[in-house]
């Protein structure tokens, strides 16, 4: 008999990526967590997930399907152990992936927007560049992803959050901060500092190559905040398209932002989720509570 027990470690497992890291989230020894999933797959009769011990575990195709259903079922026992005086409040986990630099403009306060909207619901998150957003998404390690449309090796069912622009970010004493737009051919006349991640450096380059433009980058990070901080003391300038909602940098100093004159493309912000799966309960009022969030916020972003 399958137990509700050997869900949630099937499913911490899946969402983890491996039974070491599974057992540390549910205090519980690795030997038994890889024995829970072995009983698991032996009361399924078929292996829910491919053992590589170089690579670790990777989900199976059956084993996409099972999580799902496994998901779907955890959330219906946590409502049937709902206490009857809590009002029909939903209750669950969630994991929500979020590409790094979208961190500190949006997550802090989305969490707290759902936490207030959601109480019964815990979120956690998971963050990384692009590619291994994509990447969670596909294994089902997380549920939903705050991304940028953009690297995605498998489509996504997306729901739009917002339609980003390029923008220069210049320190405030630059000549360039003076004015109220800014070319790509003045930007590409001053050392650039480069956001240097998979995926974001050749999109961020791509509008100085589609005017045939080669700036001079003086220094490369991957840390959005770097760049920022680097640019506020002077020490170049930056193409950027996620945008800050504040114009002060952790050490205090501040740096200008000025959109770009020249026609360029948007970039969509969007909440991912893998169409391996369905939707659980859980997600869909997540998905609708962020969706909400962004549109009640959208007249602040540039």
């Amino acid at each position: 008999m399958i137990t509700l027990h050997q869900l949630r470690v099937f499913v911490a497992v899946a969402e983890s990526g491996g039974t070491a890291a599974a057992a540390r989230h549910l205090y519980l020894s690795q030997p038994s967590v890889s024995l829970t999933v072995r009983n698991l797959e032996a009361e399924l009769g078929t292996e829910l997930f491919i053992r590589n011990p170089p690579r670790g575990l990777s989900i199976t195709p059956f084993g996409r399907t099972k999580l799902e259903e496994a998901r779907t079922l955890l959330s219906i026992a946590e409502m049937f152990a709902e206490p009857q005086d809590a009002g029909g409040q939903l209750h669950g986990q969630i994991i929500i992936g979020y590409f790094n630099s979208l961190g500190p403009p949006y997550v802090p306060g989305l969490l707290r927007y759902l936490r207030e909207r959601l109480p019964g619901v815990d979120v956690q998150l998971r963050d990384g560049d692009l590619g291994s957003i994509n990447r969670m998404l596909e294994t089902g390690q997380v549920e939903l992803a705050l991304t940028y449309d953009l690297g995605m090796t498998e489509r996504p069912r997306v729901h739009l959050l917002k339609e980003c622009q390029f923008y220069a970010a210049l320190p405030p004493e630059h000549p360039l901060a003076q004015q109220q737009t800014v070319s790509l051919e003045a930007l590409a006349q001053e050392t650039l500092i480069q956001f240097d991640l998979p995926h974001s450096r050749e999109f961020l380059m791509s509008p100085f190559w589609q005017y045939q433009l080669e700036p001079r980058i003086a220094y490369r990070t991957t840390s959005l905040e770097m760049v920022r901080g680097m640019v506020a003391q002077g020490l170049g300038v930056a193409l950027l398209i996620t945008q800050s909602l504040a114009e002060q940098t952790h050490d205090g100093s501040r740096l200008v932002c000025r959109p770009i004159e020249n026609a360029l493309p948007s970039q969509r912000l969007v909440l991912a989720h893998s169409h391996h799966f369905s939707p659980t309960p859980v997600a869909e009022a997540v998905t609708q509570e962020i969706k909400d969030f962004f549109k009640e916020r959208l007249s602040d972003c540039i």
